[in-house]
């Protein structure tokens, strides 16, 4: 009776750490194009010589890629 007590929290503890590796690759992936997208904004925010219109067309652009 121990046994399948042990195997049935060993089979849980397992799923639930499949569970966390899922979603912390999920959180990870998902923000790995993230820091590219800041430079080149912060890059066009901080470059010299534009017009204020061109400073301010990145601010306003929403990117709808899936």
């Amino acid at each position: 009776m121990n046994n399948k007590y042990f195997s049935i929290n060993v089979w849980i503890l397992f799923g639930v750490s499949i569970g966390l590796i899922l979603f912390t690759f999920i959180l990870v992936f998902h923000n790995e194009t993230i820091p590219n997208k800041i430079y080149q904004d912060r890059n066009n925010l901080l470059s010299v010589g534009k017009t204020t219109a061109e400073l301010i067309k990145p601010v306003g652009k929403i990117k709808l890629a899936l």
